[in-house]
């Protein structure tokens, strides 16, 4: 298979030293690149460290925001699947081979916490915070996967390329799935258990708390992106 690895950063570069030489080992015998989506002007050696282990550097285009990572990174992307993952080391290039595995018979791999086996080594609180949001999404928004807001999956880079994607944060995440749900009735979706680790060096971007407490707000504005699209895919 051909595949392009994207993974979003900011101020990343102490964890990527330590992750792009996993990568490299754990993709021997794939046709595939790494894209580092890097902010809008670098704030640290990202860039250097991209160059000693051969990884493509990329700066983010239209903001510095999560969403404008993601965004630039399925732009960039020019094989036939795109993995994408976050490059503070919570997921784990360990995983890869079980997504790996008969990728190509899905539409979209997700690495996920809450299937069987699946497992997570954050704190007890950040654990049910997160499930409890998981659900929320599920139940609200009708979608049948159980770990809605993790971003480590593998998409066919042809459906992800075509979808016009607004969110500007980490909501991004779901946008995504939810718009590939609209569009594809029949999608094919897996999820496959892995680990989600702590965060090998730095703070996280991500606010689960303050999230948490907005996520009746963003469960209303994922269910108005929801409808749009089913305007838009009954046309």
């Amino acid at each position: 298979m051909k595949l392009s690895v994207v993974i979003p950063a900011y101020r990343e570069a102490d964890n990527l030293r330590v992750l792009l030489p996993k990568l490299h080992e754990a993709l021997k015998g794939i046709d595939y690149d790494i894209n580092i989506i890097d902010t809008i002007e670098a704030m640290d050696d990202t860039e250097t460290v991209c160059r000693e282990n051969r990884a493509n550097y990329v700066h983010r285009q239209g903001g510095n925001f999560y969403g404008d990572a993601v965004r630039t990174g399925f732009k960039v992307a020019d094989k036939d699947f795109i993995l994408m993952m976050d490059a503070d080391g919570s997921h784990s290039p360990t995983d890869f081979g079980k997504m790996l595995q008969n990728c190509d018979q899905y539409d979209l791999t997700i690495g996920s916490r809450y299937v069987t086996d699946g497992k997570t080594d954050n704190p007890w609180i950040l654990i049910f915070m997160s499930l409890i949001v998981n659900v929320c999404f599920r139940l609200a928004l009708g979608l049948k996967v159980k770990d809605i807001s993790d971003s480590f999956r593998i998409y066919r880079a042809a459906d992800v390329k075509n979808l016009q994607l607004d969110c500007t944060n980490f909501d991004i995440v779901e946008e995504i799935i939810i718009k590939l749900s609209v569009y594809h009735p029949d999608y094919r979706i897996r999820e496959v258990p892995i680990t989600f680790n702590k965060r090998m060096y730095g703070e996280s971007k991500r606010d689960l708390v303050k999230f948490a407490f907005s996520y009746v707000s963003t469960i209303i504005k994922l269910f108005k992106i929801k409808r749009k699209a089913q305007r838009e895919a009954s046309k």
